[in-house]
């Protein structure tokens, strides 16, 4: 009987047909010693992108979803049904480097890292210089940023080191880890699902990597925008549902009763700055986050309670590794083509 191959990637996209051959012809081209799949995961896209890959990829096993299930949801469907002993999630607008793959996994068979769940490299943005992400953070607030966000590389970020959290961008992860702690959280749809998933495998005892080496360069922001309603959206309401899942109940309750002063503070700053026609959209969009969430509570507080019974580290021992809130933050790269 042979083996079967060491990892598999997966590429979750939805309308991206202009996106893809770029990002799975850069995985094709990559050299290494471990043996390789590829999955795409197509949800329910309307521009073509099934055709395409029937007519010029058709070495690759297409997942069809009957509805766009976002980033969890799409990449849950594969996840559920993978058995290689990694797994590498990678944005249909992400350009893979040279020696990216033997770098990543190479991570995880180091001396020492018997307990390395996930592993990260360096996302450059597209113009090759300027970093994306060296790994990510969470702020003290619960905001997620990406490590580097907008600095020059000038190489320093070039020495491996252990992050808290990593963007789902370019995301390696080994499978007992995830059989472990279960996959992405389908309530959080877009964005946040990679932290939540990271401070879950930490509250087991898990660690997660940055590796230099590992290079992509990536599109950011190529479908919904870091601006837009999507985004705002699915930002403010899943922060709270992060918090929710994983954080101490003091930081949780006190970021709730913070909201909706906030949501006063940006009311009055419109006011001052004569933006009055911004002044509904704000408090609608921050309206809609805060019900949502509430409608999602019963579901947060019932995995909350799971997370705490199968801990082996603390809430308040992961908390030190939150950072100090940073007004110009950039939120972490959560795949936004969903």
């Amino acid at each position: 009987m042979t083996a079967g191959p060491d990892v598999t990637v997966v590429v979750v996209t939805y309308d991206g047909a202009d996106l893809l051959p770029a990002c799975l012809d850069a995985v094709a081209a990559q050299r290494s010693r471990f043996s390789r799949q590829t999955w795409v995961v197509d949800n329910a896209s309307h521009d073509g992108t099934v055709a395409l890959l029937r007519e010029h990829y058709p070495e690759i096993r297409l997942i069809e979803s009957e509805r766009n299930r976002g980033f969890a949801g799409g990449n849950n469907l594969a996840l559920q049904e993978i058995t290689t002993p990694y797994v590498v999630l990678l944005n249909n607008d992400a350009v893979v480097q040279p020696g990216w793959l033997n770098a990543l996994l190479g991570t995880f068979e180091a001396d020492g890292h018997e307990r390395v769940a996930a592993v990260t490299g360096k996302v450059l943005l597209a113009d090759g210089v300027t970093i994306n992400s060296a790994g990510s953070t969470v702020d003290a607030r619960g905001y997620g940023a990406d490590r580097g966000w907008l600095e020059p590389d000038r190489g320093q970020y070039d020495e491996p080191a252990e992050v808290f959290t990593a963007s789902g961008t370019a995301l390696a992860l080994r499978r007992t880890a995830l059989d472990d702690v279960g996959h992405f959280d389908d309530d959080f749809f877009l964005y946040y699902e990679d932290v939540d998933l990271c401070w879950r495998l930490r509250s087991r005892g898990w660690s997660i990597r940055y590796e230099p080496r590992a290079v992509v360069h990536h599109l950011h922001s190529a479908t919904t925008g870091a601006g837009s309603e999507l985004f705002q959206f699915y930002d403010l309401r899943n922060r709270l549902v992060c918090l929710g899942k994983n954080a101490s109940t003091r930081r949780w309750l006190a970021e709730l009763g913070r909201y909706p002063l906030t949501s006063l503070s940006l009311k009055r700053r419109a006011l001052r700055e004569r933006r009055y026609a911004d002044i509904p959209r704000i408090l609608r969009r921050r309206g809609r986050a805060m019900a949502s969430h509430l409608r999602l509570l019963p579901s947060t507080i019932r995995k909350r309670r799971a997370i705490a019974r199968q801990a082996t580290v603390p809430r308040n021992a992961l908390e030190k590794w939150l950072v100090e809130y940073a007004p110009h933050r950039a939120p972490v790269d959560r795949p936004e083509h969903y």
